[in-house]
C-alpha cells in the first residue's frame, strides 16, 4: 500500500502485536466457511474472512508464509506471525486475484461487516445453530 496520510479504516493484529495489517477502504468480499480445512486452520468452528485489494493493505512486522500443498495452486498462501502464530492473512490464488484475505477475528471489531454467506454449512459442528442473515451454502 503506498504511503498516504489516510487513516486506516481497519487495523488487524496478531496476539503479540508484532504483525499488523493497516487497511484503508472496505472489503470487496466477506464470507464464512465451516469446511473441515477452515475449522483446522482457524482452530474454531468456522473461519470468517474479509478480502481487500492488495493496494489497500499495508503489512507491518514479520510474518511466516505457508504454501498449501494439496490443491495444486502455488499462489495459495497463508501468512502469520512467527512469534505468536496469530494475525493470519492469505492469498487464494485465482480466487479474488489481487486481494489479500484477512481473518475477521484479527480486527477485534464487534462492528465489522457480517459475512453475506457461509460455505459448507453441513460440515459445522451440529450444535452450532443457524445464524440470522448470511445465506447458508452446502458447498462452494
Amino acid at each position: 500500500m503506498p504511503e498516504t496520510d489516510q487513516e486506516p479504516a481497519h487495523l488487524s493484529s496478531c496476539e503479540c502485536g508484532a504483525l499488523r495489517l493497516l487497511v484503508t477502504g472496505s472489503p470487496v468480499h466477506v464470507h464464512g466457511c465451516t469446511c473441515t480445512r477452515c475449522q483446522r486452520g482457524s482452530g474454531s468452528v468456522m473461519r470468517v474472512s474479509a478480502w481487500f485489494p492488495d493496494t489497500d493493505v499495508r503489512i507491518e512486522g514479520p510474518f511466516t508464509t505457508w504454501f498449501y500443498r494439496d490443491n495444486g495452486d502455488p499462489a495459495m498462501t497463508a501468512c502469520f506471525c512467527p512469534t505468536c502464530g496469530g494475525g493470519r492473512f492469505f492469498r487464494t490464488g485465482d480466487y479474488l486475484k489481487g486481494c489479500i484475505g484477512i481473518a475477521v477475528g484479527n480486527f477485534a471489531d464487534p462492528g465489522f461487516q457480517a459475512p453475506d454467506h457461509i460455505h459448507w454449512w453441513p460440515d459445522r459442528p451440529h450444535w452450532l445453530g443457524n445464524p440470522v442473515g448470511p445465506t447458508l451454502l452446502e458447498g462452494n
